[in-house]
């Protein structure tokens, strides 16, 4: 990191102050000296801007350093998503940083944009890796981090279409629970967000509500192992406590229907045999279909946003 990155204006002018202070009195000495007139006393003088360039310079290498620890606090959090003290502590690093100095750091926005991300907050680190190209658009970190970030938004753009879609289908069968075509149309819908490269994390309302679609599709265990991973994260989220009630109450059934899993037809084996000539024509072989009693919902393997969280989440509109 520049030594200069971080430097705000009041540091910047202190420093050059106190660097022309020192070359007045270095040239007063030694005026002084060619006269034959030293006078150590003045010496002392030179205490005035060490400190004047010292402090600020200090300071940039103690934010430096916090700035490095929340590097390696991300690559942590990133690889390992489910480790709720490591994020805990990124959380905690990132609030003790003097927000002034960020604004005036390319390394600590790309730092802090990389925090965002590792949270799941993507939106929030577009704007922030935004700051950082504007402020070094020839950055390769900078580059790299805005490539990474922006994969990651457009991945989490694509899983919140799957999921609009399946609240829309849900309010379908609300209205006509006696639809299957439309509890297939979910089913394959869940299908679908368990064979795209899911978002890392998600919103624990998000997480709800695909539980609720697993419920309705016959799910009810994968259903609430999704409910209690976001009371587990979030003990007062409404909307998972309202479903763990209805759940409970079989509220969904009568709302939406009783349905079992959805079903699928299993590809028919190949025929190895070779074909018998002379023999009479038999009608091929039907598979009937197989019930899915795997459809583990919880395989789409992400995580829910930490709720401490949301304070970095308004952090580029308070600078």
């Amino acid at each position: 990191m520049n030594l200069l990155d971080g430097i705000q204006l009041h540091e910047l002018v202190l420093m050059i102050l106190g660097f022309i202070l020192g070359l007045v009195l270095i040239f007063v000495f030694l005026f002084m000296a060619l006269r034959g007139r030293t006078n150590l006393k003045l010496l002392y003088g030179f205490i005035a801007p060490l400190v004047m360039i010292g402090y600020p310079s200090i300071q940039s290498i103690s934010f430096s350093k916090d700035v490095v620890k929340i590097d390696k606090l991300v690559q942590k959090v990133n690889e390992n998503p489910a480790d709720t003290l490591a994020q805990h502590n990124l959380i905690e690093q990132i609030q003790t940083l003097p927000k002034s100095r960020c604004v005036t750091s390319t390394e600590a926005l790309t730092t802090i944009a990389g925090a965002q991300s590792a949270l799941g907050l993507y939106d929030s680190a577009k704007v922030t890796i935004q700051r950082a190209a504007e402020r070094s658009p020839n950055s390769e970190k900078v580059q790299q981090t805005q490539q990474d970030i922006q994969q990651k938004w457009q991945i989490q753009r694509t899983f919140e279409q799957k999921v609009e879609s399946i609240k829309s289908h849900l309010n379908e069968l609300e209205k006509k629970p006696s639809n299957s075509k439309l509890v297939d149309t979910i089913a394959m819908r869940l299908m679908e967000l368990r064979a795209l490269d899911a978002p890392v994390r998600v919103q624990q309302s998000q997480a709800v509500l695909v539980a609720k679609a697993a419920a309705v599709v016959g799910q009810r265990q994968a259903a609430e192992q999704i409910a209690d991973a976001v009371l587990t994260a979030n003990p007062k989220q409404e909307s998972a406590k309202m479903l763990k009630e209805e759940l409970k109450n079989k509220v969904l059934e009568r709302r939406y229907g009783k349905h079992v899993p959805p079903a699928r037809t299993q590809t028919p084996p190949k025929n190895t045999e070779k074909p018998r000539t002379n023999s009479t024509p038999q009608p091929p072989s039907v598979q009937s279909p197989v019930r899915i009693e795997n459809f583990d919902v919880l395989k789409l393997k992400f995580q829910l946003i930490p709720k401490a969280a949301e304070g970095l989440k308004k952090w580029d509109k308070e600078n």
